[in-house]
This record gives C-alpha cells, sequence and structure tokens, in this order.
C-alpha cells in the first residue's frame, strides 16, 4: 500500500475523469453549494454519489470540500450538506467551519476529517488544536518551511502539503481583498482575484501582488521527509486537461523515486505556469523569487520566435495550438498556430507583432489529446466454460473480486464450424474504450456453436456485474453509514456544540494602539497594543492590562520569551489559541479567526471577548445569540496578511540592503490606493491595508461593542455613544463603510 496520495483538483466531471485515468490516488471536488471554487462546474448532491462509485472502482479516494465561511442561517443546510456526502460514501471531507468539524468528527470512521488550508494552519500549536477537535488530516499553510511541516506532524496527525498550482499571495484564511473591494468573497468561494491586478508601485507599473505558480518535483522528496504524506495539486477552476496532466507526471516522479526529466517539467509548464515557476517550496523561507510582475497569467513555454506572418518554431507544432506574444517580458497579444509542423509556421495574432518577438505556446493540442485520451485498466482474468445443452459459464477476477455469469441461452452442439479457444479469445478480448484490460482466458469447450453477438453480450454483461462487485467491495466498508444517518440527530448535534448565549452583553469601546504613547494614554475597555516591532523593548509596562495583536504568522516560541505577565493577547489563527491555553494567557479571538456565526464563536466561549467577522454586515451580526463579541466599526482596514516581502518584489533588493521606509503604496488602475504595513518579531510579514478608513460613525445611533482604531476624536464619540450622548463627530477624510451594511455574496 503506498505511503503517500498524489491528490488531483476535480473541479468538473471532465477534469475528475482525467486526474483518475492519469494516475491520480485521490480526487478533491465540491458540490454547487459550500465550497471554496464556486466558480467551478462542480458537482451536485444529485450526481456525487455516481462519481464516488467511478472513483472507487480504480480505488481512488474522494474529498469533499464543505469549506467556506457559514452564516447562522446556512450552518444547519451545510449539516444537511455534510449528511449527503457522508451518505455518498466519500472517503473525506473538507471543512473550514470550525463547528462544523466538531459535528463532522462524530461520523462513525472511516471518514477523514481534513481541515481546510482555510485555516491557516503553520505550527504544532494549531495542529494541537485541530487534533483536540477530531481532525485526521491537516492541510498546513502554504507559508510552511519544511520545519514547520516537521512540526505538525510531530502531533500524529496525517499532513497535506501542497506541491503544486497557483499561490494565493494572501495568508490562507486571512484574506479580505475580494469581499471589501467588491463584495465577492473569496472565504464564501468567489474571489475576483484583484490580486493578479495591475497596479502602479512608485512609478513601475506591474502585477505586484501576483505569484508565480509552485512546482513540486524538487522538493517532493523533502516534503516527505519532512513529515507529508498527501500532496496537492491546486486548480479546480482549470482546464480538465491539467489535472491529468499534472497527476500523470507527479504519479510516476513518484513512482520513480523522485527523479524527473525536462520533458515533464517542460509538460507541467504547457499545461500553465506563470512566468515560470517559483523553484522555492512555500513563501517563508525563500521568498526572493515569489512575485511574478510581468504576466498575470499563463505563459506557457518558449517555442520560437516571430517572422513575418508567422514564428519560426524549434518544436512541432500542430494547427490550432494556442500561442503567447512576448516582448521584453510583457505579454504582446495571443495568437493561434494556422499550420503545423516545424520552422515556419504560420499564425493568426491577435495584436501587433514584430520581428524577433518571442513566441510562447500555451495549449498543446496533441498534449491535450495525449492525457484526454489515456484511459486507466484494470486487469482481468476471464474463465469461459460451455458445453452443449447447458448454458455458457463466463467467471471474471480482478485481484480479490471474482464474479461468475451463466448465460439465458441453451449451448448449442455445432453443426459445421465449432467454437475454437481462439475465436473465444478474440470476442472476449474486445474491451475497447472499457476500464478493463483482459490479461488471461482459460477456456473449457465441447464441440459448441455460440454466436459473435452472444459472445459479445456475456462480455459485456460479466464485466457489468464484475464493476459493481468491485464498487461494493470498495464500499463495504461503508456499510455502516445508512444506520448512523438514521439515527443522526442534528439538534443533538447543535446541542452538543455548546452554544454560548450571551443576550445582554454590556457596551463596551476597544481600542487598537498602534505606538507606546497611544497605549499609555487610551482610555477603553479592552486596549489592544499593535506595534510593527514585537521586541522586549517594545512591550513595556504601560500601567495597565493590554492585548498584543499578534501578526497571523507570528512566531509563537519567540514571543513565549517575551510577552509580559501583564499582557493578554489578540489571536488571528488557531494555534495562536491553543498557546494562549497551553500558557494560561487571557485572550481575545480576533478577526484573522474569521468569526462568522454562534456555533464558531462558541469554540472560543474561554476569551475575554471575540470580534464578529468583518465580512458580516450589522444586521447578520444582530441575529448572533451571542452579543459579546465587539464590532470593528472605525480604523485601518485589512485586506491582506502576506509573508513574502513586497520591497524585494518592487526594488529587488535583499533584507542585508532592506528598503522598507513604511511608504509603499500601491495603485489600482481606478486610483484606489492600498499601503503596506510591515509587522515583526524576529521575522518581516506585511499587512495590506486599504487606502480609506472603515467608518460608519454617522450611522450608527445606539449603543454597542465597539473595536476602533486610536483616535481621540473617534475614541471619545464612541463612549459618548454608550453613554446615551449623541454629539456632532463626523469624518473628514475618505472612509468606506466596509462590509457592515452590504453583504457579501
Amino acid at each position: 500500500m503506498k505511503s503517500y496520495q498524489i491528490l488531483a483538483p476535480a473541479g468538473s466531471i471532465e477534469q475528475l475523469t482525467m486526474a483518475v485515468n492519469n494516475g491520480a490516488d485521490a480526487v478533491y471536488l465540491g458540490l454547487d453549494k459550500f465550497n471554496a471554487r464556486m466558480k467551478a462546474p462542480n458537482f451536485t448532491e444529485d450526481n456525487i454519489a455516481e462519481w464516488v462509485d467511478y472513483c472507487h472502482l480504480f480505488g481512488v479516494k474522494v474529498y469533499v470540500a464543505i469549506n467556506i465561511s457559514l452564516k447562522n442561517a446556512e450552518f444547519q443546510q451545510a449539516v444537511e450538506t455534510l449528511k449527503v456526502v457522508y451518505k455518498a460514501n466519500a472517503d473525506g471531507v473538507i471543512l473550514t467551519d470550525l463547528a462544523l468539524i466538531k459535528i463532522a468528527s462524530t461520523f462513525p470512521k472511516p471518514f477523514d476529517i481534513v481541515a481546510s488550508t482555510q485555516l491557516n494552519t503553520h505550527d504544532k500549536d494549531g495542529a494541537i488544536f485541530l487534533k483536540n477537535l477530531g481532525v485526521d488530516t491537516v492541510v498546513c499553510s502554504r507559508e510552511c518551511s519544511f520545519e514547520d511541516i516537521k512540526a505538525i506532524a510531530s502531533t500524529g496527525v496525517k499532513v497535506e502539503s501542497f506541491l503544486h498550482g497557483a499561490l494565493c499571495v494572501c495568508q490562507s484564511g486571512q484574506c479580505l481583498f475580494s469581499s471589501m473591494v467588491g463584495g465577492n468573497s473569496g472565504n464564501r468561494g468567489l474571489c475576483a482575484q484583484p490580486c493578479r491586478k495591475k497596479y502602479v508601485v512608485n512609478g513601475n507599473e506591474g502585477y505586484f501582488l501576483s505569484p508565480r505558480d509552485m512546482y513540486g518535483l524538487d522538493i517532493a522528496k523533502r516534503l516527505m521527509e519532512s513529515g507529508a504524506s498527501v500532496f496537492k495539486i491546486e486548480g479546480r477552476n482549470r482546464r480538465p486537461e491539467y489535472a491529468g496532466a499534472t497527476s500523470q507526471v507527479y504519479s510516476k516522479v513518484f513512482a520513480n523515486n523522485f527523479t524527473y526529466t525536462e520533458q515533464d517539467k517542460t509538460m507541467l509548464a504547457e499545461m500553465y505556469n506563470r512566468g515560470g515557476f517559483a523553484d522555492i517550496s512555500y513563501l517563508y523561507g525563500g521568498n526572493d523569487n515569489v512575485i511574478y510582475p510581468n504576466v498575470q497569467n499563463h505563459i506557457g513555454v518558449p517555442i520560437g520566435k516571430v517572422k513575418g506572418k508567422g514564428f519560426i518554431s524549434n518544436v512541432a507544432v500542430t494547427k490550432g495550438d494556442g500561442l503567447k506574444v512576448i516582448s521584453n517580458g510583457k505579454e504582446v497579444c495571443g495568437g493561434v498556430a494556422t499550420s503545423g509542423g516545424t520552422g515556419f509556421i504560420t499564425a493568426e495574432f491577435s495584436g501587433k507583432v514584430t520581428d524577433g518577438m518571442i513566441v510562447h505556446r500555451t495549449t498543446s493540442l496533441e498534449l491535450c489529446n495525449q492525457i484526454a485520451n489515456n484511459r486507466r485498466k484494470l486487469d482481468v482474468e476471464l474463465t469461459f466454460t460451455a458445453f452443449p445443452g447447458g448454458s455458457a459459464i463466463v467467471t471474471a477476477k480482478h485481484k480479490d473480486t471474482e464474479v461468475t455469469l451463466l448465460s439465458d441461452f441453451v449451448v448449442q452442439q455445432a453443426q459445421n464450424k465449432p467454437l475454437t479457444t481462439d475465436l473465444i479469445a478474440q470476442q472476449l478480448s474486445k474491451t475497447g474504450n472499457s476500464c478493463y484490460t483482459i490479461t488471461n482466458i482459460v477456456s473449457k469447450i465441447g464441440n459448441i456453436f455460440i454466436s459473435n453477438s452472444q459472445l459479445n453480450g456475456l462480455r459485456r454483461e460479466i464485466l457489468d456485474i464484475l464493476t459493481k462487485q468491485i464498487v461494493a467491495s470498495q464500499n463495504a466498508q461503508f456499510s455502516n453509514r445508512q444506520a448512523f444517518l438514521d439515527a443522526f440527530c442534528a439538534e443533538g448535534a447543535f446541542a452538543q456544540l455548546g452554544i454560548n448565549v450571551v443576550s445582554n452583553a454590556n457596551p463596551c469601546v476597544a481600542v487598537t494602539c498602534y505606538n507606546s504613547k497611544q497605549a499609555e494614554s487610551a482610555d477603553a475597555d479592552y486596549i489592544i497594543y499593535k506595534p510593527e516591532f514585537i521586541s522586549k523593548k517594545s512591550l513595556q509596562d504601560f500601567g495597565q492590562f493590554v492585548y498584543l495583536d499578534l501578526p497571523s504568522f507570528a512566531n509563537l516560541n519567540y514571543l513565549k520569551n517575551i510577552l509580559p505577565t501583564n499582557y493578554g493577547i489578540v489571536c488571528h489563527n488557531i494555534g495562536q489559541v491553543q498557546f494562549a491555553r497551553e500558557n494560561n494567557i487571557h485572550y481575545i479571538a480576533g478577526s484573522g479567526l474569521n468569526i462568522f456565526n454562534d456555533y464558531i464563536a462558541s469554540i472560543f466561549a474561554d476569551a475575554d471577548t471575540f470580534v464578529y467577522s468583518h465580512e458580516l454586515t450589522l444586521a447578520e451580526i444582530s441575529t448572533f445569540a451571542n452579543k459579546s463579541g465587539i464590532t470593528f466599526v472605525d480604523g485601518k482596514l485589512t485586506l491582506m496578511k502576506v509573508v513574502h516581502c513586497p520591497y524585494k518584489a518592487v526594488y529587488g533588493c535583499d533584507c542585508s540592503n532592506c528598503k522598507c521606509d513604511g511608504k509603499l503604496t500601491y495603485t489600482d488602475e481606478l486610483g484606489n490606493q492600498f499601503n503596506i504595513v510591515r509587522r515583526r518579531d524576529n521575522r518581516c510579514t506585511f499587512e495590506i491595508i486599504n487606502g480609506k478608513k472603515l467608518s460608519v460613525a454617522n450611522k450608527l445611533t445606539k449603543p454597542g461593542r465597539f473595536l476602533v482604531d486610536f483616535d481621540t476624536k473617534v475614541l471619545s464619540h464612541y463612549k459618548n455613544l454608550n453613554n446615551g450622548t449623541i454629539d456632532t463627530f463626523v469624518e473628514n477624510q475618505p472612509y468606506t463603510k466596509g462590509r457592515l451594511f452590504n453583504k457579501i455574496n
């Protein structure tokens, strides 16, 4: 049995079949709701069981993603979807919602509970938190180092690691960019990818938030040695052949002790790459080569240069191949080959080209056809027995599965030419496009006659019976599922979550301070300290209890040695919550935890308070039974948290000549500005802040539980509001209301 899985994307039926037929060990897919790739064709509750059976025929496992942020009103329906997935005999489920994880973990095994990468797990603490919640497999953050993976694996969970495909520039689960600028939430499966747009930075224009794709040919062995055992290929929104090609290459590379050829690398690049591949494992630790600012999408592979009304190609081209023309590293236009062969190839370009420009091939029809035509085959042995006056008997065997069929006709005595074993073998071997290869046929016959149509019918029927039996054998391990679902009580499951109902929480104001002067002078119910540098020197005693706002990628070992006793922490991921619990540290469940419903809020019932998700409207927040959270209503709106260094991407510098001056601003084509802010403990991470602050001061007229950034006038306004005083405060600078009044998709 393999010690690893190549896990391929299956965003559509076509993508699933190509992944399976080209060697994938497992596939992951979503239904037409509650999954993080809602723009993919996806599957439905009506057809999911059929395609699980198809995969199980080949021993391929199926993991279904229910991995978006769930609102209170959606939670029960998500549980119903979980039940559908379980009933369909899926091997596991990929979940983001912590409360849904808690419910799913009570479903009898085998049923793999996989914690989505959206949970931002990059350390041992996060893995322990998830293991305690009932998780079997942790999808580690893309930003993990090999040492991080080793630490996660040491907890005893199975580790799933990204191996190939697109990199999100933002830390998973920490991105609000698409949500805030257009209302299409990445956490809800509808990311509009503003990160892939052009930005102007200090007069230079480029795709400064667009990472290259990663590839795992050079790091796969080390990933496995670090403790990963499931290797994920990203790309449910890509063409079906992509899933096939990546499955083919990586299944071969793993089987061949991690050796690969240049042809393997070329195949991967020709299927999809952005500016070549990032030759690093993840964003952190080797982040000098992450961003590719020149081209935002598939760049293909160079195959020649423009000449006249075509190009000179140094490789074989097929008529209809897709092209892209590049000049000085920039995309000029697309094109299509209008002839085939090598040497001079005629082409139709969509823009103006000049001799010498580089022609890249972005679609190879020959490669796509090869991938599409591959078929995964199962070896079958047949035994055929037939004597005059009786039924013909066919037995088919695949590994340990054996089935027998008796014909519904009586075998006739041969009058002229009796049937021979060679003729029987010839007919029974015609498996065509089926998934079977007949490896051996044993015939025991008398002086008989059976027509070819009868033999063909027997072959089709026995293979159909064999298919059903193989699937039934695979699914036998799930035989207890229906009985469990018959007894399952959703209300009982919800009761086990222990919803923390707090209906009369007192009004309060929490304030985030960005320097020691603000922290010393702040007068609020909760004082949050968010300095650029976290060090022993910066964590001074302010004479009052404060909560240190942690970077999402904070080094907790570093923090443990310098955190004063009169400090709590603001946690933005589950690892930080586990750290707080193990060290008896007061904590606030921060915005990075994206608390979307009452059920998640109850997971953090031991927190001093929690922050309602920034993606919820005030109306949606009002539906919470737990009124003890706080709502961010005024201040800097963080859109992304990134681990790569934007200064390196823009200036080409390195840490020895750091150019970080706190003044880096990205401007989009509409003139919207986004500011880069550094956070540093013993390593740098960065936040991308909306150029317009969040403010709803002129919209709120009742007392509440508010979170604001330090501003004496703003702070005074909300304290007045909570004391029943309506003042004349008006926000004079440009501002946005975020999503507090306009719900996300």
